[in-house]
């Protein structure tokens, strides 16, 4: 008889039925449920002794993104994190494991294939049937679902039929879901954590130390380890990982702090849109792990809460950033503990201005001993005049006195020159705090005579071709035996043996030369072109990549960018009122510049907010009308002042005619229309292309006022889109017809993920730490005057994972703007200045204004003179040695992981528990 059934009152199905239809099969065809259960459960079944099995998994993955291999892909894995395989296989038999390491192999040979289906496109995949051909086909359908409980011990019932019928309507049910246009293969990520798995093994705070030590004793190639408190972070399981240039400053960082010398003194100088501030956490987080001292992160106040978020977010790291206003630290949680002496973390967050206030001030955090202390946007610590007449800015001494009394230091700036090249010296004096290895003993040459140094360096003067000449620049600081990422140079291990130097030892007699053989002396001769291009202390010290030379050699992954809005003919034309309104405020400016002696960025502050959109204007005027700052606090740039004048009754008249004037136009703004027509795919707009919204579409304001005006307008144009904000932790949320809802940031990252959302509004707190690769196209509602920032908003879409090969930019300006002219007068120089600077330099800033009126021939002049006497100085020798990074994909294969419990209870250790 051809029809069976079977019950699990009756006994268990995978002894009475599976285990026997299978065993020694040559095919096995199956609908299963979902992937993630169905995946594993193959550990049940004797899939090794099977010739070929497919099978179809059904997924909660966007229909709209199968069509797009890497997509489908980075959704498949995230879901398969999401399902927490590790804790399903907690308690799992010893022999689990090798059946994982069984079912990867199948899995790559392709003796097993498996396709993953939408749901969306036949709903749940509730018929659970098969197809086995073992000598003669059967077919089955039934309850039971993929885990072991169904197989085992739930109450089930399976019927099988032997029917060539019933075999051939099996068969159909399972080829047309199999060759469906939606089934997309099983991610090959989630194929290779299949063997991550099948070693993965738990590990204590002082295991993985000594495990992560003993690889560093033996020279530190592999520090796989190092991964350990990584792997199953949401970095891993939420996002794409760490890029290999990231994993490479990771790694140099880590060998530099457990080394010879026991400290890593190193300035991060990649292009902006890199990922620093991802480098950085990291590196923090292994120092914090491994060392008992604490981590201090000094970045721009505007950046504190987002350092804290990025860190938390991405690696669960607890930390606690100082707020001065409140004499305070607020931890991940939002905690407060009162008193400096108090601080409830390890790893502690200040803002730099905090620090340049303090200057060489008597403070706590100058009493502190410091495992690790990073400086972001280090090119604020400054000098400035000429030679011996250079004087240091107080954020420069501050950090000096914190680099003295810390154990390792890192330095990032995407700008380590502005000017001049001396201050690339300047920064690496910061590192040379208490670590003489960085430049060589005082009287180094490299210190003697820093700016023939610099020179020789960056290739603009040859090379002395003299021994004695070269033995000066040779001797202190004589490399170590191995590079930065420990592969050992056997001729130089000879000369430092037969100079007498050991390991940790930098610096050689003025007469040491006397020890070398004349084979060592005439190999440092003829090497020494080389040596100096490849090896000096700026090489040594700098790590600098840009994306073009890692997108060439295959790094990074290749987008272009397809730029819009930049021709002149392509500024916003604004209403005659408008063009009033800004004739109002530039006079208003002068005022501010001339009576209350504000200067910069402060004498522009309302300039600038009418220009990010009519209703920013609209309410900073409002602001000004009640003595009120310009820009709200947590929205000024680092250093700038507050604009916080008492208005006279000139003033206030201009004031009130400019709101006046702003509330008319305010409604209309030519602005928001753009982008509607842009959004919409308006063909008078978009070049004959297809609308912005299709592909999804993030829109970037500095100012939150205009951030929310913008989504809510959008919002009620486009009542069936849901329109996201993202801006700080407060006050982040969607739009849905109209209608606001508040949410955390992460529920709005994960809408962004799975489809939900794709029209997004943010400001530059969504600038960083913020990978939208889902979203296609960017529209600059109003462009920064810090190129970095732009760049910064670009790389939120222009990253690893992006699914088409083009990106759309939009940048918009009002006509006849300040940012217009600024445009236009710029234009030609502005982008060399951006790739060489990374942003304005600080001397520019004061002058901006000027520069952005008719003194033509002075902006020639000025910036003639600061973009070509730099401009490769330093980024030629870097592109030769820092742009290939070594292999370390090994490390996504780390079976080890740090027990969460015990790295946390490391971490949340305040400054009062260590000892001093």
């Amino acid at each position: 008889m051809s029809l069976r059934r079977f019950s699990a009152r009756l006994g268990r199905i995978d002894e009475d039925f599976l285990i026997p239809r299978l065993t020694g099969a040559s095919t096995y065809d199956r609908l299963c449920g979902y992937f993630t259960s169905s995946v594993l459960h193959l550990l049940q079944e004797p899939f090794s002794t099977v010739g070929h099995i497919r099978m179809v998994c059904n997924s909660d993955l966007n229909p709209s993104d199968v069509a797009v291999a890497k997509i489908a892909e980075e959704q498949q894995r995230r879901r398969w994190h999401a399902s927490k395989p590790e804790l399903q296989l907690l308690h799992a038999p010893p022999e689990i494991r090798e059946r994982l390491r069984l079912l990867h192999a199948a899995l790559l040979s392709g003796q097993i294939e498996i396709r993953v289906l939408p749901d969306e496109a036949f709903g749940f995949m509730h018929g659970k049937a098969g197809v086995v051909t073992n000598g003669t086909k059967t077919a089955f359908m039934g309850s039971v679902n993929d885990t072991a409980s169904a197989w085992s011990r739930n109450y089930e019932l399976l019927w099988e039929d032997a029917s060539p019928e019933g075999v051939a309507w099996v068969q159909a049910e399972f080829d047309a879901l199999w060759n469906h246009h939606q089934a997309v293969p099983l991610a090959r990520a989630v194929i290779d954590d299949l063997k991550r798995l099948a070693g993965r093994h738990d590990l204590t705070l002082q295991e993985w130390r000594d495990l992560l030590q003993g690889d560093l004793g033996s020279g530190g190639h592999d520090l796989k380890e190092v991964m350990a408190p990584l792997i199953e972070a949401p970095l891993y399981t939420n996002e794409m990982g760490l890029w290999p240039h990231q994993k490479a400053f990771i790694h140099q960082t880590i060998l530099a702090h457990s080394g010879p010398f026991k400290r890593a003194r190193l300035l991060l100088a990649d292009q902006v849109g890199l990922g620093k501030t991802l480098q950085l956490a990291v590196s923090a987080q292994i120092i914090a792990l491994q060392g008992e001292k604490p981590v201090l992160i000094a970045v721009p106040k505007t950046l504190l809460g987002q350092w804290q978020a990025e860190m938390w977010d991405l690696l669960r790291v607890p930390s606690a950033r100082w707020d001065s206003s409140v004499k305070g630290w607020i931890d991940e949680r939002g905690r407060v503990t009162r008193g400096f002496r108090n601080c409830p973390r390890r790893i502690a967050l200040v803002s730099s201005s905090w620090l340049s206030f303090l200057g060489d001030s008597p403070h706590e955090v100058f009493e502190q001993d410091f495992e690790l202390v990073i400086l972001d946007e280090a090119h604020r610590a400054r000098k400035s005049g000429k030679g011996k007449q250079r004087r240091p800015n107080n954020l420069y001494r501050a950090f000096c006195r914190l680099a003295a009394r810390s154990r390792s230091v890192l330095l990032a700036t995407a700008t380590p020159v502005q000017l001049d090249l001396v201050e690339a010296h300047d920064l690496l004096q910061v590192l040379a705090q208490g670590a003489p290895e960085v430049l060589g003993g005082p009287f180094s040459w490299w210190n003697m005579h820093v700016d023939q140094g610099l020179e020789l360096a960056v290739g603009r003067q040859a090379p002395p071709t003299g021994f004695m000449e070269q033995w000066g620049w040779y001797r202190s600081p004589v490399a170590q035996s191995r590079d930065a990422h420990g592969r050992l140079d056997a001729d130089l291990l000879d000369i430092r043996r037969s100079l007498g130097l050991h390991n940790g030892e930098f610096e050689a007699g003025s007469d040491g030369y006397n020890r070398l053989s004349p084979i060592e002396e005439r190999h440092i001769t003829r090497d020494f072109p080389q040596w100096v291009r490849d090896q000096n202390p700026y090489i040594r010290r700098i790590i600098m990549r840009t994306r073009k030379a890692l997108e060439e050699q295959g790094q990074l992954e290749r987008i272009e960018v397809d730029l819009q809005g930049d021709r002149a003919d392509e500024a916003v034309p604004v209403a005659s009122e408008v063009a009033r309104a800004y004739e109002i405020a530039e006079k208003i400016c002068e005022v501010l510049g001339t009576q209350h002696n504000l200067t910069g960025f402060a004498k522009t502050a309302l300039l600038r907010r009418i220009s990010s959109s009519l209703e920013a204007g609209y309410i900073s005027v409002s602001r000004m009308l009640h003595g009120e700052a310009v820009i709200p606090d947590e929205e000024t740039e680092e250093d700038e002042e507050e604009v916080t004048v008492q208005a006279t009754d000139e003033m206030r008249r201009q004031l009130e005619e400019l709101k006046w004037v702003l509330g008319r136009a305010r409604s209309n703004d030519p602005k928001i229309k753009l982008t509607i027509d842009l959004l919409t795919g308006d063909s008078a707009v978009t070049r004959g292309q297809k609308s912005w919204l299709q592909d999804g579409c993030i829109l970037f304001s500095q100012y939150l006022d205009t951030a929310r005006v913008v989504a809510r307008k959008l919002s009620a144009h486009f009542p069936d889109v849901r329109v996201g904000l993202y801006t700080n932790e407060e006050q982040s949320g969607f739009y849905d017809n109209g209608d606001f809802t508040g949410c955390e940031r992460q529920a709005l990252k994960d809408q962004v993920r799975d489809g939900t959302v794709t029209l997004l509004v943010g400001t530059d707190a969504a600038s960083e730490g913020l990978n939208l690769q889902r979203l296609s196209n960017l529209i600059n509602i109003d462009l920064p005057w810090n190129p970095t920032r732009l760049e910064q908003r670009k790389g939120r879409i222009q990253r690893i994972g992006q699914k088409h090969s083009t990106i759309r930019i939009y940048n918009m300006r009002y006509q006849g703007s300040i940012e217009d002219r600024v445009h236009q007068r710029l234009s030609e120089r502005f982008g060399d200045i951006a790739a060489l600077f990374g942003l304005i330099p600080q001397v520019l800033e004061d002058s901006w204004v000027e520069l952005a009126k008719a003194e033509e021939q002075r902006v020639k002049v000025l910036l003639d003179h600061v973009g070509e006497a730099e401009k490769t100085a330093l980024l030629h020798p870097f592109e030769r040695v820092h742009q290939q990074v070594p292999d370390l994909s090994h490390w996504d294969e780390c079976t080890a992981v740090l027990k969460q419990t015990e790295a946390a209870a490391h971490l949340e250790q305040g400054w009062g528990t260590h000892h001093q």
